[in-house]
């Protein structure tokens, strides 16, 4: 389990071209080996293909790698978008992003279903994301890519309905990207009610949140890469793995047993809870350095 790489969500698309070498020179000073590509970055990528060719150089300059890429996701790009006149548009750039992360080396590419904010039917929200995953899939087996839908926090992604788009498509090219903050706020434990609930999320739940009893023991089979953050079981704060009330040593234990598992993700929100890449890197070297201990 502590073997697996760790990649590194690390906001550099608002860097100018020329500031880009100096950015992977500080990845690599700090330790860090794999980054993922963040949404507004292959939005970027997309509009300006000469960045693509920088960050291919930079990669093979400095050996640090684009490991996995979380696709773009909100109105007009979830997989279960309703509206007609957006969707021909959210297939073709998803594709494009497909494109750009397979020349970059990217293994996985990790996709929301969607929200429920549309106030559509259950039922339609997910003939629509399936319809989605039923176009992308194959640009994404041409690709050698493997395509990763998340647990959020919303009654249209919970373990039953990633488990029902999985069950749908049968396909080595799709498999879950656990969310360990998300499941951290979403499993139910002692004392934990709707009402001590964010109120964004009390939202999406229409005041009465479900909570599930075992997110990660429900989705362990079929996860393929990770979402790793903290936070105290009430918000989605995205703080440094160790920051908040999850037990990392016990859930690294039970990921060691998810089969398909190949790749770890840092997703705290370096910038916002003031984080040094340093200091992530770090974290995630001495939480390994404890399960390998854990399991010698």
């Amino acid at each position: 389990m502590h073997t697996l790489p760790v990649s590194h969500f690390l906001h550099f698309e608002q860097l100018e071209n020329d500031q880009l070498g100096k950015f992977f020179d500080s990845c690599a000073a700090d330790g860090a080996e794999c980054l993922s590509l963040t949404p507004p970055e292959l939005e970027r990528l997309a509009a300006e293909p000469l960045r693509i060719r920088l960050l291919q150089t930079e990669s093979a300059r400095t050996g640090i790698r684009f490991l996995n890429a979380h696709a773009p996701y909100g109105d007009g790009w979830d997989l279960n978008c309703p509206d007609p006149v957006r969707r021909p548009e959210l297939l073709a750039g998803q594709k494009r992003f497909f494109e750009i992360c397979a020349s970059l080396g990217v293994e996985t590419v990790t996709l929301h279903i969607g929200t429920n904010d549309s106030g559509r039917p259950a039922d339609e929200l997910r003939n629509r994301a399936r319809e989605s995953l039923a176009e992308l899939l194959p640009a994404a087996e041409a690709r050698g890519l493997v395509l990763a839908i998340e647990n959020t926090l919303f009654p249209t992604d919970t373990p039953d309905e990633l488990l029902g788009v999985l069950a749908a498509f049968r396909s080595p090219s799709l498999g879950i990207c656990f969310d360990a903050g998300h499941a951290n706020l979403m499993d139910g434990t002692p004392g934990k009610h709707s009402d001590r609930m964010v109120e964004w999320i009390r939202r999406r739940w229409r005041g009465n949140v479900r909570f599930e009893t075992d997110t990660l023991a429900s989705l362990l089979p079929h996860i393929v890469t990770c979402h790793l953050h903290d936070n105290h079981g009430f918000d989605d704060e995205h703080l440094l793995a160790g920051d908040g009330t999850i037990d990392w040593p016990a859930l690294f234990g039970r990921l060691a047993g998810a089969p398909r598992l190949r790749s770890l993700q840092n997703e705290a929100n370096m910038a916002a809870c003031r984080i040094a890449p340093r200091r992530a890197v770090e974290r995630f070297r001495a939480l390994g350095r404890r399960e390998a201990r854990l399991h010698a």
